[in-house]
């Protein structure tokens, strides 16, 4: 994730009634454009990103790179086998209120713990199991980012910055230490983060889907990331974004598609793996929650009023079936955390919402582990990273 962001830059973020004030420099490893330059529009999809992992900044235009396809191991030691030699463990009305008050009334369910603070929003829990599960797939997005923190080119000296669940905090932690000099609010429904944190730092309990609190046109950037269990309405959460925005400031969103694609079609329609993805959709759609709202992200900010909205797309294998050493480490780590989160997935809504007794469901994760643990099936999930180019700016980037 970035590590050296573009110098300092104020740019229009899609509204008519703002103007620009300075402009910053494109960096030197830009996109290749595929498309013209998208002028202010409240409605229809920009084209498409996708790129590759580098550890270099990535440049920025509305066209499209591709991401090649993962070229599978054809002669892994044990196709069916499981990740154990991997060195990873496996299975296993609005009202702020500061972390130092006294919001821990947990309840527990199920053997796991969930927030007690609007209770029953979010179906996974936030105890010690879930929190470094959490902690690795920050490990992990780090790698597939090639290093980078941030894609949005938010320049050297923005001033107060919001990051929407931030879960442990880790994310937001790195982001303060990145810029020292502004003001980092990182906003939770649990208060499991942290209390020795960076001084710019402070995490609130909060829910995103209430009125927020905060006066209109307050952040230099907002950032959100693995809020598809989380979030029932998001055409409100992108307006709400949207308002609380300065003029120039910048929103980018990490969210990570729940149905498994592969470039070789090996994996069966009967399979384990697909019945998951069916019945978790079902269950979702059942309690308001749109799995599949990564694949809508970039219309719904566009009809937020963002425009030009850059979309890059990274596959993320689901085990080790990868022949790129890079990508096979990765599949390792994010089998790992897959397999650790099944259960908590499966709980809240195989059981709590379809149903099922908690039997049922053990006999189905058997199969559905031997699924994500089979190397013939050539996995990954897709990580969309969406954010946007105010129109002053890409005419900046794409000026002779």
């Amino acid at each position: 994730m970035a590590s050296s962001p573009l110098p300092s830059s104020s740019v229009d973020h899609g509204r008519a009634d703002s103007q620009p004030t300075t402009t910053a420099e494109p960096s030197k490893d830009p996109i290749p454009s595929s498309s013209a330059a998208q002028q202010h529009s409240t409605s229809g999809p920009a084209s498409a990103a996708a790129s590759p992992p580098a550890a270099a900044s990535p440049g920025l235009t509305s066209g499209t790179v591709t991401q090649g396809v993962i070229e599978p191991d054809v002669t892994p030691a044990d196709d069916s086998a499981s990740d154990a030699d991997s060195g990873v463990g496996s299975d296993s009305q609005s009202i702020l209120t500061s972390l130092a008050s006294t919001i821990t009334n947990y309840v527990y369910k199920n053997g796991r713990r969930y927030a007690g603070f609007r209770e029953g929003n979010y179906i996974l829990p936030n105890d010690e199991l879930e929190c470094d599960r959490h902690d690795l797939l920050q490990h992990i997005y780090r790698m597939l980012f090639g290093g980078e923190l941030l894609f949005a080119p938010i320049g050297d000296n923005p001033q107060r910055m919001l990051d929407i669940g931030t879960g442990t905090g880790i994310w937001a932690m790195d982001l303060a230490d990145m810029y020292p000099s502004a003001e980092v609010i990182g906003t939770d429904l649990s208060p499991i983060q942290p209390k020795w944190v960076p001084p710019n730092l402070q995490f609130e309990i909060d829910d995103a889907e209430s009125e927020w609190t905060y006066q209109p046109d307050t952040f230099d950037f907002i950032h959100f990331q693995n809020l598809t269990g989380a979030i029932r309405n998001w055409p409100k959460l992108l307006s709400q974004i949207y308002t609380h925005l300065k003029p120039g400031g910048w929103v980018e969103a990490k969210e990570a598609d729940v149905i498994a694609q592969s470039d070789t079609g090996s994996i069966p329609a009967e399979s384990a793996l697909r019945r998951w993805e069916t019945n978790c959709i079902h269950a979702g759609n059942l309690i308001g929650l749109q799995l599949e709202s990564a694949r809508k992200l970039k219309q719904w900010m566009e009809e937020a009023g963002f425009v030009d909205v850059v979309d890059r797309e990274y596959k993320l294998p689901s085990n080790p079936w990868p022949k790129d050493e890079e990508m096979k480490l990765l599949g390792r780590y994010q089998h790992a955390q897959y397999m650790d989160a099944l259960q908590a997935f499966a709980l809240g809504l195989l059981v709590d919402v379809l149903g099922w007794t908690r039997e049922e469901m053990e006999v189905f994760l058997v199969d559905l582990r031997k699924d994500l643990s089979n190397r013939r099936f050539h996995a990954f999930h897709v990580m969309y990273v969406l954010f946007y180019l105010p129109t002053c700016f890409l005419l900046m980037l794409t000026k002779p």
